[in-house]
């Protein structure tokens, strides 16, 4: 096998070149690196055969446990997740509206969001038959613009937390006082939401009805996984509404390999130390950052706020 990162023999067969990754865990650079635990997991989990939707179901019981949610399910990418948690709201359990979509001709099929919500990942709920209605401007919606915006198609409400400075706009707990009200289903898209670890249990316990984190980031699991946790009804319809079924999440199915990677690779984050890996990573900015400040043709920072830098970077203006 190779030791160096930077000359990889099975990169090199296709003629692709490795690169040193200074952006973080974004999906195109290749997420994060998974640990020897999880690529010995996997590769162990590949030596067997089992019953999918049993493992789908028993993983599905320890996402459930991190997360203090009643049920969960591992599911490709928080993207993936965003598709089952669409169509769950959609058709529930029932047989007939699983089979029917992506076509929700008759269904409610509205998701609302605050107009100021991230527009990058609205394809995942049209994926699912789902259309996306906008409350408010760009400053978010007030409580009585967004109340108002519900109505007889509302199938589900989305509040996404993604990198970046603070959003105006109502706050997780208003729209779920407001979805409450109207018995509408809160979905949180939390996909690159750790740390902090306790991120994990944060939006269950603020009252959201379903919420999925991307597993190849921070948790360090396969690129392709990711988690679901929520309201046990939902995420019984999120599974009718998955691979191997054949349903509208079929395609974004979830192998046993990348079941036990992700698995595996949750067990660890949980029982790791958030400071002392906080602490690796700060020291790792700060020698970028020594090497840099001298050079009067940059400025340069290490900047850390859980929000738009969720760990330590170092930070270089051009």
């Amino acid at each position: 096998m190779s030791t160096d990162p930077l000359n990889n023999p099975v990169y090199a067969r296709f003629g692709v070149t490795p690169l040193i990754n200074a952006g973080g865990t974004h999906t195109t650079h290749g997420g994060s690196m998974m640990s020897p635990e999880v690529r010995e997991a996997m590769s162990l989990a590949s030596e067997s055969y089992v019953n999918l939707v049993e493992l789908k179901r028993a993983t599905g019981d320890f996402v459930a446990e991190v997360t203090g949610a009643d049920s969960g399910l591992i599911c490709s990418g928080a993207a993936g997740g965003l598709v089952l948690a669409t169509a769950a709201v959609i058709t529930g359990t029932d047989s007939k509206k699983i089979a029917q979509l992506p076509d929700t001709t008759g269904l409610k099929n509205e998701i609302l969001t605050q107009h100021n919500n991230p527009a990058g990942y609205m394809k995942c709920h049209e994926y699912a038959g789902a259309e996306i209605k906008l409350s408010g401007d760009g400053n978010g919606a007030s409580a009585n613009q967004f109340t108002n915006s519900i109505t007889e198609k509302t199938a589900g409400i989305l509040y996404t937390f993604a990198y970046g400075p603070p959003r105006n706009g109502l706050s997780l707990e208003e729209v779920v006082e407001i979805a409450n009200d109207n018995d509408v289903p809160v979905i949180v898209d939390g996909a690159a939401m750790l740390p902090p670890k306790s991120n994990l249990t944060r939006y269950i316990d603020e009252g959201a009805d379903l919420v999925t984190f991307s597993g190849g980031k921070y948790i360090g699991g396969p690129q392709s996984a990711g988690l679901l946790a929520g309201r046990k009804d939902l995420i019984e319809a999120a599974l009718l509404n998955s691979g191997p079924e054949m349903a509208v999440g079929r395609p974004a199915k979830v192998g046993r390999e990348e079941m036990i990677g992700m698995a595996t690779a949750l067990q660890l984050f949980i029982e790791s130390d958030d400071d002392a890996r906080m602490a690796t990573m700060r020291t790792q900015a700060e020698h970028i950052h020594d090497a840099l400040k001298g050079n009067s043709k940059v400025i340069v920072s290490v900047e850390h706020d859980y929000l738009q830098y969720h760990v330590p970077n170092c930070v270089i203006k051009f």
